[in-house]
């Protein structure tokens, strides 16, 4: 039976996130006892100027809010979305993706994966 629990973003440690110049905290895990369909759950920081260099997720789509800072998600096909505070985005399984920071603030985002 999963039973309700309590976390602390301060004692959740940085690591490094896809490659680039960005660092995030694994907020939860499929090891955590949430939903089976519940891949993970972080919270991305990117300084200005840097990015989660290209990745993909296989079998997770993946869903960010942008909490601060601006900047630009680019996709292997050449799409692009510009993104500033509140917006949210969807990326589904298998999108090879860049995220970018732009502006001279730190970005923050909230991540959330699903499995497919």
């Amino acid at each position: 039976m999963r039973k309700p629990f309590k976390k602390s973003l301060n004692q959740i440690p940085l690591e490094e996130a896809h490659e680039g110049s960005g660092k995030r905290q694994l907020i939860l895990s499929k090891n955590d006892e949430v939903s089976e369909q519940f891949q993970a759950m972080t919270k991305g920081y990117l300084k200005a100027g840097a990015i989660f260099d290209w990745h993909s997720h296989e079998d997770i789509d993946e869903f960010f809010l942008v909490l601060k800072g601006k900047g630009f998600i680019e996709f292997k096909d050449g799409e692009k979305f510009e993104y500033s505070p509140d917006d949210l985005i969807y990326i589904p399984d298998g999108i090879e993706n860049k995220i970018e920071a732009t502006g001279n603030e730190e970005n923050e985002f909230f991540f959330i994966r699903i499995n497919k």
